[in-house]
């Protein structure tokens, strides 16, 4: 879970048009790390609050333009809410790719990838350091977790993060009542 978040809207100065206006910048902080993203909205320096992170004003272009940050803001939200349900890390960058539909670019860990990496590399060690019963007990396990992720879960393989205590003990009660 996150320790701090932060959002708010800004001008970007090194960003002006002919008319002088700048383009308006979405920050989302998230402990202490931070990402940008534009609104591809661009407003006059002397009609936006900085303060508030809005333009100023009471005319209808201006609640136009408030409430598109307003939706913004949400949509921000939103995405947050989603990775807190779908149990990922909320990071800055997770959300802004949330909003603009990008998958994780995080490689994904998975468990039978890193088990069989393993495995190749206790063989390689096989008369060295481990005896050659070590790395059939070692594929023992291995076969015995992709048998148990195909019977109880329908997967070949499975992201490492969705391990939890239950996976665990499901595993061991199957292992216990399966094999013996």
């Amino acid at each position: 879970m996150e320790k701090s978040f932060g959002l708010f809207f800004h001008l970007k100065k090194d960003n002006k048009n002919q008319e002088g206006e700048q383009t308006v910048y979405m920050r989302i902080t998230v402990n202490g790390l931070c990402c940008e993203i534009s609104t591809k909205r661009k407003c006059s320096p002397d009609k936006w609050n900085v303060s508030m992170g809005r333009l100023s004003g009471k005319s209808d272009s201006v609640k136009t333009f408030n409430g598109y940050l307003d939706a913004l803001q949400h949509k921000v939200f939103e995405a947050k809410r989603k990775l807190i349900e779908i149990d990922k890390p909320i990071t800055a960058e997770s959300i802004k790719n949330n909003i603009l539909g990008k998958e994780d670019a995080s490689p994904k860990h998975m468990l039978m990838q890193i088990f069989k990496h393993h495995n190749d590399q206790i063989g390689a060690l096989v008369d060295r350091e481990y005896s050659p019963s070590t790395i059939k007990r070692y594929g023992t396990s291995y076969k015995h977790t992709e048998s148990f992720l195909k019977e109880r879960y329908s997967l070949s393989d499975i992201d490492i993060t969705k391990l939890d205590f239950e996976f665990i003990t499901e595993y061991e009660f199957w292992l216990k009542n399966v094999h013996k």
